[in-house]
């Protein structure tokens, strides 16, 4: 990361809103917290894995970090319901890639909360092996709220919807993020 510069809690959230929006920008910056709970998030829409354009790479860095960091991990979740995605990685190796929208581009085998919900609805392999046309793929697709990346995220380290403005966040950090290659 380059240009880093402080910012405050509220400043860091409506800049990452506007990036988030901005076609031309979007990949463009990233916000850091301080350390919590042993994690250090990095948020904005350049980690997003649904954008195609982002995959490949997101995926290759998050499997960097964690041979570096020992774990690391990705979560994109749409409040407009633009799909779900999550990336475990442990020790250098992908654990699990799902992407909701393009279940073709999974990686490793459900777990947690994903596998318990699966074996709820009685489907003993992966959801990205259903038959999208089929009954059981549709209901499996109307889960969702019990597993959105949110979910996964508070399961496999910490739950992001419940990190707020902490006192000792006066200043985060926001930097240029790196180029797609």
């Amino acid at each position: 990361m380059t240009d880093m510069r402080k910012t405050s809690w509220a400043d860091g959230v409506e800049l990452i809103d506007e990036v988030a929006h901005s076609e031309g920008e979007r990949f463009s910056t990233v916000v850091v917290t301080p350390p919590m709970q042993g994690w250090t998030l990095v948020v904005g829409p350049y980690f997003s894995l649904p954008y195609l354009e982002q995959t490949q790479h997101v995926t290759d860095l998050c499997r960097e970090l964690s041979a570096r960091f020992g774990k690391a991990q990705l979560f994109f979740h749409s409040e407009q319901n633009d799909g779900e995605a999550w990336l475990i990685a442990e020790r250098g190796r992908i654990i699990r890639r799902w992407i909701s929208e393009f279940p073709e581009l999974a990686l490793g085998a459900p777990f947690g909360v994903e596998r318990r919900l699966l074996d709820a609805y009685g489907i003993a392999g992966k959801p990205e092996d259903l038959d999208p046309d089929s009954d059981l793929a549709g209901d499996w697709g109307a889960t969702w709220g019990d597993c959105w990346a949110t979910v996964v995220a508070e399961e496999s380290s910490i739950d992001p919807t419940m990190v707020g403005a902490d006192p000792g966040w006066d200043s985060m950090t926001v930097a240029a993020a790196p180029a797609v290659e």
